[in-house]
């Protein structure tokens, strides 16, 4: 699956030179008819936000502009992302200005607070608790799922003329750089059909040592848009790849530089040399199929001319939504020269007995599920005097579970080495459980007009994975753009309640290192937020600000305790966060502001900080020679002492640390910075970074973002986006 791939990635490089020898008229694009873009003094909007996967924090996104401003017809091209269980298409704007296009780590365009293991593509959450969401059910997948493109990410096209993008990221200490490559391809084949191809690959060997990754996100795609039939089909391939150091052995290797040795990064000592890695391998299949009924509407064109157009009345929808990952975790050589892999769990006061094997660690799992929808809408585009949509549907999902079963495990003796092609395990210590589940849904909406929208949902599943009693989903969105007077207002309120069943991996795995057995209660997630939003003030039109409320409220929250085992938290945990975005500008001067502010109830359980904060400053000049756009700044991020979890490489999840033992403190209070150019000269987007500036000049060394991890030391970056078509 890898070659096919990259044979993907190859095909998209090879087309996107090629465009410009299809292109015609490509000058004329760029002077007459731009790309639609990002509007560089607006705000980021709540009603942008992609309801699926929310990764997207409300005070990191960029705006949009407000997509009514071109009809989807006249453009040269626009895309949509499928949104919802019955695929709704929602219009997405394309991303090809220069602002933040420096943050070459691209889960920090989504958060402003990553918690990481340092290098790019390593494990990986937010510590913004509101911008935490799952793309994946497979447990052991979703420390990679910040990097991961999900089919609800995937963005499907309509362009009238072939177009393509690539764009490169290089940087890092010595010879121990990071490298990525990303490219996109698609093409119409008439009006209504298009097809596409896309990939990412990375390769970062980190500052410090046995922490490179390497991982890739590819596919195909495409989408047919007719008045009667429509269809979306998407299949991806995905892989991620990571050496486990285990961290530091000590700290003050990087806080006490001075009594340690001034060691340069790559000589830090860890736990794992070269001798333990983690691989998660992932492919997805979608196809969403609608089928349309109605009536041809004469539309006048002149007053002495008409057309007719397609008025959809009702349709009908399937989809197909298939996952399919594996997972192993190797330790070669255990307990064999060096620093032996027992003396990290030692460390971490953790269980150092090995389950099955004392010299090798071969630990593998497999996850398998299939989602299905059948529905039934009707659309309000018929009744205009109604205009709103209805949809019902059924609900089918199954899931597949491949793990080491603990009695075969314990029987079977070391592990043997016998692999498939996906470096499955072959031997009978393996066991598969099916999961099941069946209920029905519905939905109440208007998305068209600006003044009042909506979007209503429910599901209820009388056929649960544990069969005892049925999850249920509910939710609604509101939300109004308007003018009160001179000043443009856009108002979003969201509320949502989830009640789920554990997943199975969250109740019961064994491995070589670990193992546990559970048998945990429902999840109960509700979740109320609300923002108000000025893009630009009508005394002042240079200046924006947006503000979001969220409240949670967790009942039966699964967390990882200071053993790194899964526990259930019996009570409720509360949560409010409060985010506040500015963008102001004066003259050629900007500075823009990202401040998140959480609390919570519980946080010796669910430990966030308390302040995060995001700015940077920089002089913009437009227009440069009549084709050039520069920005030159500085940004930095910072946020408040906390106590940070501790990181499981055995299983990939963070987990709590022990407040009884010495190593127990607060991580955090240190400003992160960096140096800046940006340009944009037509098509083309580069930038040059010095990354992690102040470390220069500051006496301060508590750059560790948790125990055992570092932030990286300073270096140059380069990165690079052209549009190289239409």
């Amino acid at each position: 699956m890898r070659l096919v791939a990259n044979i993907f990635l190859s095909f998209s490089l090879l087309m996107g030179v090629m465009t410009d020898a299809w292109a015609s008229d490509s000058d004329s694009l760029s002077a007459s008819a731009p790309i639609p873009s990002v509007n560089t003094d607006t705000l980021p909007s709540a009603s942008e936000k992609d309801s699926v996967a929310k990764l997207d924090s409300v005070v990191a996104r960029k705006a949009v502009k407000d997509s009514s401003f071109v009809p989807l017809k006249d453009r040269r091209i626009y895309g949509w992302r499928s949104d919802g269980a019955l695929g709704f298409r929602r219009v997405t704007e394309m991303d090809t200005t220069m602002d933040r296009f420096y943050i070459n780590n691209h889960p920090l365009r989504h958060t402003i607070n990553l918690q990481t293991l340092g290098n790019l593509g390593s494990p990986s959450q937010s510590a913004i608790f509101a911008d935490r969401a799952n793309k994946t059910d497979f447990l052991f997948f979703r420390p990679y799922q910040n990097y991961y493109k999900s089919m609800r990410d995937l963005v499907y096209y309509n362009t009238k003329d072939p177009f393509s993008i690539l764009e490169y990221y290089g940087g890092g200490t010595h010879n121990r750089d990071n490298r990525f490559i990303d490219g996109l391809f698609t093409v119409n084949a008439n009006s209504k059909l298009n097809f596409g191809l896309y990939g990412d690959w990375t390769k970062a060997y980190g500052p410090y040592i046995s922490l490179s990754t390497k991982y890739h996100n590819s596919g195909f795609f495409s989408s047919y848009v007719g008045g009667g039939f429509e269809y979306m089909a998407a299949v991806s391939f995905n892989g991620f790849e990571s050496y486990e150091n285990g961290g530091f052995i000590d700290d003050r290797y990087i806080t006490d530089p001075k009594n340690t040795g001034n060691m340069d990064p790559v000589n830090v000592p860890v736990y794992f040399t070269d001798n333990s890695w983690d691989k998660v391998h992932n492919w997805n299949a979608y196809v969403n199929l609608k089928k349309h009924f109605g009536f041809d509407r004469e539309v006048p064109v002149t007053k002495d001319s008409s057309t007719y157009e397609f008025v959809p009345v009702t349709s009908i929808v399937y989809t197909f939504d298939m996952e399919s990952d594996w997972r192993r975790y190797i330790v070669n050589n255990l307990n064999s020269g060096g620093v032996k892999a027992d003396s990290f769990y030692r460390a971490y006061g953790l269980n150092d007995k090995f389950l099955c094997d004392s010299l090798h660690t071969m630990d593998s799992t497999r996850f398998w599920r299939l989602n299905q929808r059948l529905g039934v809408t009707l659309n309000e585009e018929f009744n205009r005097l109604m205009r709103f949509g209805l949809a019902g549907y059924l609900a089918f999902d199954v899931k597949k579970y491949t793990y080491w079963d603990k009695e075969k495990s314990l029987a079977s003796g070391p592990t043997t080495h016998e692999n498939d092609s996906l470096g499955f395990l072959l031997n009978p210590r393996y066991s598969v459980t099916y999961r099941r589940k069946m209920g029905v849904g519905a939905k109440l909406s208007k998305h068209t007009g600006e003044a009042f929208t909506y979007d209503f949902f429910g599901e209820y599943y009388f056929l649960d994975e544990k069969e005892k009693a049925g999850s249920i989903n509910l939710g609604g969105t509101l939300s109004s753009k308007a003018n009160w007077g001179k000043q443009r207002v856009e108002i979003e309120a969201n509320a949502r309640y989830d009640r789920e069943c554990p997943d199975f991996f969250e109740e019961y795995y064994f491995s070589n290192h670990i193992a546990w057995q559970r048998d945990f209660d429902y999840k109960n997630t509700l979740s109320v937020d609300g923002s108000l939003r000025f893009p630009s003030f009508s005394f002042y039109e240079k200046l924006g600000l947006s503000a979001t409320v969220v409240l949670k409220n967790l009942s039966n929250y699964i967390y990882w305790d200071k053993h790194a085992l899964p526990q259930q938290y019996d009570g409720t945990i509360q949560l409010l966060s409060f985010s506040l975005a500015e963008r102001a500008s004066v003259w050629h001067l900007h500075w823009d502001n990202d401040l998140v502010f959480q609390k919570c109830s519980e946080e010796d359980v669910l430990p966030l900080p308390a302040l995060n904060w995001y700015s940077t400053a920089y002089l913009r000049f437009d227009k440069l020679f009549h084709v050039l756009n520069l920005q030159i700044g500085v940004d930095a991020r910072w946020n408040s002492a906390y106590y940070a979890t501790n990181y499981m490489p055995a299983t990939g999840q963070f987990f709590l640390q022990d407040p009884d033992s010495e190593s127990y403190q607060k991580y955090g209070d240190y400003m992160f910075m960096n140096a800046y150019l940006n340009f944009q000269l037509k098509r083309v987007r580069f930038y040059l970074q010095m990354n992690h500036l102040n470390k220069l000049w500051t006496n301060k060394h508590n750059y560790l973002y948790m125990r055992g991890y570092a932030m990286d030391p300073s270096y140059l970056k380069f990165g690079l986006s052209a549009i190289l078509g239409h």
